[in-house]
């Protein structure tokens, strides 16, 4: 049976620094897959607006967040972390207790919970109040003799209290946590790797980076390499699956629309190097997985509707993998 929470403690044990792209669904997860990316995690703002149209104002169930990790888990050994905000709702340790023991059910290596309000007030709880929760998500995490990863959230700014921020990271990786996430990270606009660097003497624990920027938005953002150099920061979370497919929906919408044609679709991504006919292309069709799987289970080749699909949808000028040798099929 596979274990994805061991596989994910063996990519933080081997000491690299790896990107987790935050996603919403199979296509963001499948796209991250064949990048080559190793870890990914569900975004609840995402989710959200996938879901439900609606930013994230945390309206979404914990049998939301469950559907959406099944069917990512179901697709991919990649593992998978869950943000579950403060809890899967209402911020109470029972909640968070019960919601973590079925995030776990269904397929996920672990959780990141936060340190914030009940209720989505404003601010934090206590350090006692936020350590029992987080108890409550260690308890869930190992209720089915599964050992699940946990991210603790804190939403500290550590500029404006480093101290607070300490005693917060002690208390929290004591309550059970595997990793600390220090939310303002991202945000500061003094130097990132000195003070992560302050942090790391004050309290040396595995660390989650929080979403990093592109240097046009933040020209003082923190390199791969300095996290590297830190020696701690394992995982790096970064927000683009959802961003750049909204983008591209709107750019080629835009075009349809004005031009009532889809020539704009046939020539506007040429200079990425992918290039295919359909997605159905990407999950299975072109590798020929899902053909030769099929293909055991009927007397004639034609009956096999995976064969039929990709007869009818694959083209040789299909590209997926634009680094793959010249003469692969794909």
């Amino acid at each position: 049976m596979y274990f994805p929470e061991e596989t994910l403690r063996a990519y933080i044990a081997d000491g690299k620094v790896r990107l987790v792209p935050e996603l919403a669904d199979c296509a963001g997860a499948k796209a991250a897959e064949m990048n080559g990316f190793e870890v990914i995690m569900i975004s609840s703002g995402d989710l959200a607006c996938s879901l439900t149209g609606i930013p994230d104002l945390q309206l979404l169930s914990i049998d939301d967040f469950c559907q959406a990790t099944q069917r990512i888990t179901n697709m991919t050994r990649m593992p998978l972390i869950v943000d579950a905000d403060d809890g899967f709702g209402f911020g109470r340790g029972l909640n968070t207790f019960y919601g973590c023991k079925r995030i776990m059910q269904s397929g996920a290596a672990g959780v990141l919970v936060t340190d914030t309000s009940e209720l989505a007030r404003q601010g934090q709880l206590s350090i006692e109040d936020a350590v029992l929760r987080f108890k409550a998500a260690r308890d869930g995490l190992d209720e089915d003799g599964r050992h699940g990863f946990l991210i603790a959230r804190i939403d500290t700014n550590p500029e404006e209290d480093f101290d607070d921020c300490v005693a917060r990271m002690k208390a929290y990786m004591a309550a059970g946590a595997d990793m600390i996430c220090v939310l303002w990270m991202h945000k500061l606009k003094s130097n990132k790797f000195e003070l992560l660097q302050r942090l790391k003497e004050a309290c040396d624990c595995p660390m989650w980076y929080p979403d990093l920027c592109g240097r046009s938005y933040d020209p003082n953002e923190i390199t791969m390499d300095e996290l590297r150099r830190l020696g701690n920061c394992h995982l790096v979370g970064i927000h683009f699956s959802c961003h750049a497919a909204m983008m591209a929906m709107l750019d080629v919408g835009r075009h349809v629309l004005r031009e009532e044609t889809n020539d704009y679709l046939d020539t506007c991504f040429d200079n990425i190097g992918y290039k295919c006919y359909t997605t159905m292309s990407m999950y299975g069709l072109a590798d020929g997985y899902w053909v030769d799987r099929e293909g055991r289970y009927v007397r004639h080749p034609q009956d096999s509707l995976a064969k039929r699909n990709a007869d009818y949808f694959l083209r040789s000028t299909d590209v997926l993998d634009p680094d793959a040798p010249k003469d692969s099929k794909l």
